[in-house]
């Protein structure tokens, strides 16, 4: 369940703010965490292939008789796709991380557009957003402050 933590600064007064509570934080942190273990794993698997294609580079340098054109432009082709690979996997990386810091300062979970608490199936769904489903689908906040992810009409 949230959390409806009162804050003060020095110069204004005390407003509520929402926040997931310190239990909901720790759920999203373990499925944050397993998300970055698997991605690691994917990025060691991506960075083996890279090798193994880079090693046949060589190793076709090294024969008498070189490859044929096709599958040498096949092999350039499969390393693009792979650097491209390794590419996104460093971004969700980077947003994973992201993800955790926003757990530790509290504000995992909330919209950064609305400033309401996105639907825990969509964080469950999509760890490292920032916006809630609302706002994804309709482009804006919904008036009773409530995030739903079906679309409404």
């Amino acid at each position: 369940m949230s959390n409806l933590i009162k804050e003060q600064t020095d110069t204004t007064p005390i407003r509520p703010t929402l926040r997931y509570s310190d239990a909901d934080l720790l759920v999203f942190k373990n499925i944050i965490e397993k998300a970055k273990t698997e991605a690691q794993d994917e990025m060691r698997m991506l960075h083996e292939r890279l090798d193994d294609l880079t090693n046949q580079d060589n190793n076709a340098d090294s024969m008498i008789y070189s490859m044929h054109m096709a599958e040498q432009g096949s092999e350039a082709m499969e390393k693009e796709k792979t650097y491209a690979h390794i590419n996104r996997v460093n971004d969700y990386l980077r947003k994973l991380d992201e993800s955790l810091e926003r757990i530790k300062d509290k504000s995992y979970g909330v919209c950064k557009e609305c400033g309401i608490l996105i639907a825990k199936e969509r964080l469950m769904a999509v760890p490292i957003t920032t916006l809630s489903a609302s706002w994804k689908i309709r482009q804006q906040c919904p008036e009773d402050g409530i995030d739903r992810i079906t679309k409404q009409g």
